[in-house]
């Protein structure tokens, strides 16, 4: 049998902050001695700001597909400049720096961590088991307030720790390199996902996503020369002068993950999302946006923040794709985190509505362990961040296959069904605990948004125990039963694509001579791998071939696809089978078109692009 092995990383991540030309011209990394705190400002009218990002999508309304750039969103529903002037004076008073992103959402204070503890007040507060750091502003600007994201009160002398993850799947094999570049991509490259989700027919009609730009936001540096060889084994072009880099922070910090053997994870998925995004638009822009996961100049909660705020205000690219979680919903932040659960929520979406009026559409993947992201919460679904209503919320399926395990079990999956592999496990895997799928269920923070509702499946659901928890571990459910029920919040995903590592992709990484406490080598390596890591980049990488056929960008995806997936010819193939169909829980409620296994299904791209008024 083929060993799967989860790679996931809790790391010291104390964030990189932004200094560049989006905040009026400074330079791009912080002073080693200059710690930031970036602040989220509330939108001047939040009904207004919704109506108007649901109008960019609607035929009916004026505004329809008329996006604005990040100015006139600043002018629109931003902070006014007197409010941003309040708060300059404000920090100047205690010599700190203050820098405002485009579209006036979202603020960066910076200086020494002394004057940052003094002009927030900043003060340890323990309530229970709950340690937040509390602070205090002067209350015109407190009103405006909606997160204060990366203060703690007490500077340590070591780099503090944090929640940010991502996780990959490896099956044991390699991928075979002595194929033609042709028979690879569609064993293990961009073929094996564009040919099955109908991008090919986008290609055959010239669009491969010429004069578009994708934003990928990662936590770790990567190698341009291994997307090159990547490229190259799966016969695509291999100019990589169309892939950019873009420090979010300290740029030493940043670069540091690939010498550091602790971060070989991180420097995995962030070259994954490159090659993706590459091999699928082979004509687009890749530009990334890169924050530091070991940094004193920010926390983490911020730097993971920050690089989405970086490409909004930056505004060159129409399709944001992240395959990187910080925190948990329900289980909640670092200890000592100056902005609770609903308030790092609320910042999230500020920025992704403004995403959206700018015209950008933006994917996540949602995560690769069912509905069960963090074992501190035991049987409780549970989510990182973000589960906003404004991303398309990507989760994971496995395409049809059969192999022999090692105990001669035969594994056979006949048609496209919901990732949750609780089948064909070797005994080590069953001892580990760690079962692979795709994220899926109810948000606790973003209530049911008005595109699901309504919709059939929203708010029901389907679900087979399949495992059960004990000391701190996973195991299988010996008598798992079909169970019924409703929910409420807002349902993940929206869409699902291959995800499964025995139905994976290959991976390229030449790892460099590292440090840390296990030291490794300086090597090359092929891998085949899985997870909602791959499915996130790649959608986005669709969507910019489809941005490429069309006059005006796509937007904010959900109000339009969920309109779509109930007219007579959706272009989603549903999976809403209750047997073998299942995400570890969450599995298919038959004739319903909304599942929380696998959301409205998977995508045939070539009527997508048609509903989305190609040609």
């Amino acid at each position: 049998m083929m060993k799967h092995q989860l790679l996931r990383f809790s790391l010291a991540l104390v964030g990189g902050a932004v200094f560049g030309g989006l905040i009026g011209g400074l330079a791009p990394q912080a002073n080693a001695a200059t710690t930031s705190v970036s602040i989220a400002l509330k939108p001047q009218n939040q009904q207004a700001l919704t109506d108007a990002v649901y109008d960019t999508v609607d035929p009916t309304s004026p505004n329809y597909h008329h996006y604005l750039s990040a100015g006139e969103v600043a002018n629109q529903f931003g902070r006014s400049d007197s409010d941003i002037a309040a708060f300059k004076r404000y920090f100047k008073k205690y010599k700190l720096q203050t820098s405002v992103y485009r579209g006036h959402f979202y603020i960066q204070v910076r200086g020494s961590y002394t004057n940052l503890v003094k002009a927030f007040k900043a003060k340890r507060s323990q309530h229970g088991k709950t340690k937040i750091t509390t602070y205090q502003l002067p209350a015109n600007l407190k009103k405006q307030v909606l997160a204060v994201v990366g203060l703690n009160a007490k500077k340590t002398a070591t780099k503090r720790s944090h929640k940010t993850t991502t996780s990959i799947k490896l099956a044991a094999q390699k991928p075979n390199t002595d194929l033609s570049g042709t028979e690879f991509s569609k064993k293990y490259g961009a073929t094996k996902f564009t040919s099955h989700y109908q991008v090919d027919q986008l290609y055959k009609r010239g669009l491969a996503g010429a004069g578009q730009q994708i934003g990928l936001i990662a936590g770790s540096d990567f190698k341009t020369g291994d997307v090159k060889r990547y490229l190259t084994e799966n016969g695509i072009s291999a100019d990589t002068s169309r892939i950019h880099k873009h420090y979010v922070g300290p740029k030493k910090d940043i670069q540091g993950t690939l010498t550091d053997n602790s971060f070989r994870p991180a420097q995995v998925e962030t070259t994954l999302d490159v090659e993706q995004a590459a091999s699928v638009a082979p004509g687009a822009q890749i530009q990334t946006y890169l924050f530091p996961l070991n940094s004193n100049a920010v926390s983490g909660d911020a730097g993971y923040l920050n690089g989405y705020a970086y490409a909004i205000a930056d505004n060159k690219v129409k399709q944001i794709s992240s395959s990187y979680g910080y925190a948990n919903e329900l289980v909640g932040m670092d200890a000592w985190a100056s902005v609770t659960p609903k308030q790092y929520n609320a910042a999230f979406n500020a920025l992704f509505q403004q995403a959206a009026l700018q015209g950008i559409t933006l994917f996540n993947a949602s995560g690769d362990h069912g509905p069960y992201e963090d074992t501190e919460a035991g049987m409780k679904p549970n989510f990182t961040f973000s589960t906003s209503p404004f991303e398309v919320q990507v989760g994971g399926t496995t395409l049809p296959f059969q192999k022999i395990t090692s105990s001669g079990q035969l594994i056979k999956v006949l048609t496209e069904r919901a990732w949750g592999k609780s089948y064909g496990l070797s005994a080590a895997e069953l001892k580990q605990g760690a079962f692979a799928g795709g994220a899926g269920g109810f948000s606790k923070l973003n209530a049911t948004p008005r595109y699901q509702l309504g919709v059939p499946g929203v708010n029901t659901f389907s679900a087979i125990q399949r495992l059960t928890f004990k000391n701190g571990k996973f195991a299988l459910n010996k008598h798992p039963k079909l169970i019924h029920g409703t929910g409420h919040g807002r349902n993940i995903p929206d869409v699902s694509g291959n995800a499964d590592q025995d139905t994976g992709y290959a991976v390229y990484t030449s790892l460099s001579k590292t440090k840390g406490k296990h030291p490794h080598k300086a090597q090359a390596s092929w891998m085949v791998a899985g997870g909602t890591s791959f499915v996130a980049p790649q959608m986005a990488a669709a969507n910019a071939v489809m941005n490429s056929g069309l006059s005006t960008p796509i937007g904010f995806w959900n109000p339009q696809i969920y309109k779509f997936a109930q007219e007579t010819d959706s272009p989603f193939n549903v999976l809403d089978s209750d047997t073998n169909n299942d995400n570890l829980y969450y599995t298919g409620q038959p004739g319903k078109l909304y599942n929380q296994a696998t959301g409205l299904g998977t995508v045939n791209f070539e009527k997508l692009y048609g509903k989305f008024g190609g040609k």
